[in-house]
């Protein structure tokens, strides 16, 4: 019980990790994954309807706007001496880092004048500037990005997985212009990322957003959106609910685990209690009362159920750390929580000693003596 509500608070405690680094009022503009072509979803190819045009409007008509940036991405093989590596490479504005709560370890992040200019410098996740430089320090040396030299001004923290499960660690950023022009040749844009200062205007910013891009697009009414917003409000109420849900089933199966554990008790002190027949019956006939004999018996069963509820109290620490390595989940250890099953394990599986604990203060002396 205590391994399962401590894993369930560590996949909890990660998603708030997750939603506090890009923030709750913020959201996220992308295009549609596929379009329909004679009824069938066409996948695979590049999907160009989030424009230049589209984002210049949303920059201009969101009043409430404080911050954004537009996105593009790509593979690309990475090389650096005689090492080579394929990696995503994102292309991004300088405000895409402060939107998500994101500073270098070491160097510092690109400006807008590199940005203007289409610089050819590059900040490098903190995964990726391990295995391209190993323990080398990558600041200023050169890094060649699909042929064309890059720069290396920067490598960022460690972040790990985002919400969209993608490891940002292993990713390489650029200059956005520097992306378009230089490595992907394109005038359209993969994502496009609007911090919203105020977070009661996150709700009617979407809704103008969403009225803007069906506009742009000349979408008639019974068209279906060829772009998606995502709002990380309502992402982050979704993840908690079903965290909620997961840390809800946790505890049901802790519970359960608990019901049996007291079944089993039920079953030891009972078979105690029939193997022990004729000496209870000896005690009884050497003057023993049956309170006497009640009260060894719970004595006996609280002294196993504590025991074990000991070692398993000692063995939760090291599973529960074990089972948040495995997942990836930062570690948590409730000590209320592991109180709690603590006291809640023994009380119930003394409880459950208490009839076959009846049983035995009831056996006659004469009958228990007769017993083989």
């Amino acid at each position: 019980m205590i391994c399962s509500v401590n894993y369930g608070a560590g996949g909890t405690r990660k998603l708030l990790e997750q939603i506090q680094r890009l923030g709750t009022n913020v959201l996220i503009v992308t295009p549609s994954k596929s379009q329909s072509v004679a009824g069938r979803a066409k996948t695979g190819q590049a999907v160009t309807t989030l424009t230049q045009r589209d984002y210049l409007a949303l920059r201009r008509e969101l009043l409430d706007r404080s911050r954004s940036s537009g996105l593009v991405s790509a593979s690309f093989w990475t090389k650096t001496g005689d090492l080579s590596k394929n990696a995503t490479v994102v292309g991004c504005e300088p405000d895409y880092f402060p939107i998500k709560n994101w500073d270098v370890t070491s160097g510092a992040l690109f400006d807008s004048n590199q940005e203007l200019s289409a610089a050819r410098v590059a900040l490098l996740g903190w995964s990726a500037a391990t295995d391209l430089f190993g323990s080398e320090s990558p600041i200023g040396r050169r890094l060649m990005i699909n042929r064309v030299p890059f720069t290396v001004v920067g490598v960022l923290s460690e972040r790990g997985q985002s919400l969209d499960t993608a490891n940002e660690d292993t990713q390489i950023y650029v200059p956005l212009t520097t992306a378009m022009r230089r490595l992907m040749n394109v005038d359209y844009f993969s994502g496009i990322i609007l911090e919203i200062a105020q977070l009661e205007a996150l709700d009617a910013s979407a809704a103008t957003t969403h009225a803007l891009l069906r506009q742009f697009h000349h979408l008639r009414a019974k068209q279906k959106d060829d772009f998606q917003i995502q709002n990380q409000k309502t992402l982050l109420d979704t993840q908690q609910l079903a965290a909620d849900r997961l840390g809800f089933f946790l505890r049901w199966v802790g519970a359960s685990a608990l019901v049996v554990s007291g079944l089993g008790m039920l079953g030891i002190t009972w078979i105690a209690v029939k193997e022990r027949t004729r000496e209870l019956g000896i005690r009884r006939a050497l003057g023993a009362s049956a309170g006497d004999i009640f009260a060894q018996m719970i004595f006996e069963s609280a002294v196993v159920a504590l025991t074990g509820c000991g070692l398993g109290l000692a063995l939760s620490w090291p599973t529960s750390r074990l089972l948040s390595s495995s997942a990836n989940y930062p570690f948590v250890f409730d000590r209320a929580n592991a109180a709690v099953a603590f006291l809640a394990a023994g009380l119930l599986n003394i409880v459950f000693a208490l009839w076959p604990s009846r049983q035995a203060a009831s056996i006659s002396p004469l009958t228990a003596l007769k017993y083989e």
